[in-house]
């Protein structure tokens, strides 16, 4: 079965995905994305999963690994 992901998008629409997930939208604009999305499945599912994966990359870049954590790396490896 298909899902959002097998699909090929106009790079237009990839843009405003991008847009809704970084919330640089104009509020007419994110209201018309929005009754968009409300009509189409697979866009939705898919603006979604991009706005929670930005979610979840944010949160790696606030883990920092302990200062001696090169140094121990390295000894497991040699």
């Amino acid at each position: 079965m298909n899902n959002f992901l097998d699909k090929e998008y106009h790079p237009v629409i990839e843009d405003f995905i991008v847009d809704f997930v970084d919330d640089e939208m104009g509020s007419v604009e994110r209201e018309s994305f929005e009754e968009v999305l409300v009509h189409d499945d697979d866009l939705r599912e898919l603006a979604f999963s991009a706005k929670e994966g930005k979610k979840l990359l944010d949160q790696f870049r606030e883990i920092k690994a302990n200062d001696d954590f090169m140094e121990k790396l390295m000894k497991k490896i040699s």
